[in-house]
């Protein structure tokens, strides 16, 4: 039986899209309740996954974190934008340091491709997440989804070199 049973980071595969779109929308759904209107969580959450985001995730070398054979979070940086696009982690593996391991190996992965400073767009939520990590918050500010839902969210850098 081939049965991973140590945690490992690799990239992410067109295999992997279900999984970490699953990811994703649980996330939105557990983690933001607290922070944003009922009905934009919802709109954010039940937003269908854009056509090309398999592409997307393997174009820009999205990672996994994966243990015992199972996808537990994920994220990817756009190194031309410099900016860091996405980390989730599936909410019931919440404070096991799964993000922050994601997070450090999406740093190291900018790094290597030249990258001197990362930008986001933080949730209301993940601003303790990223600033425990050297991340700066600037004012905040608006992000307007693709599918229409306007959330509040938190401009944030941090300086690689």
């Amino acid at each position: 039986m081939d049965v991973k049973v140590n945690p490992c980071i690799r990239f992410a595969t067109h295999q992997d899209v279900e999984r970490v779109w699953a990811i994703r929308t649980e996330a939105i759904l557990k983690s933001c309740a607290q922070f944003y209107a009922a009905q934009k969580v919802s709109a954010w959450a039940d937003s269908p996954m854009p056509k090309d985001f398999s592409h997307i995730l393997v174009t820009l070398k999205a990672i996994v974190y994966e243990e015992k054979s199972k996808v537990l979070g994920f994220g990817f940086i756009d190194s031309d934008k410099q900016s860091l696009e996405s980390v989730f982690v599936d909410p019931f593996h919440h404070g096991r340091g799964i993000g922050k391991i994601l997070t450090l190996a999406l740093q190291q992965q900018a790094i290597e491709t030249g990258v001197q400073a990362l930008s986001l767009s933080a949730s209301l939520n993940a601003v303790p997440f990223y600033q425990s990590l050297g991340f700066i918050a600037q004012e905040p500010s608006f992000w307007l989804h693709p599918s229409g839902v306007k959330l509040e969210c938190v401009p944030m850098s941090k300086c690689l070199r």
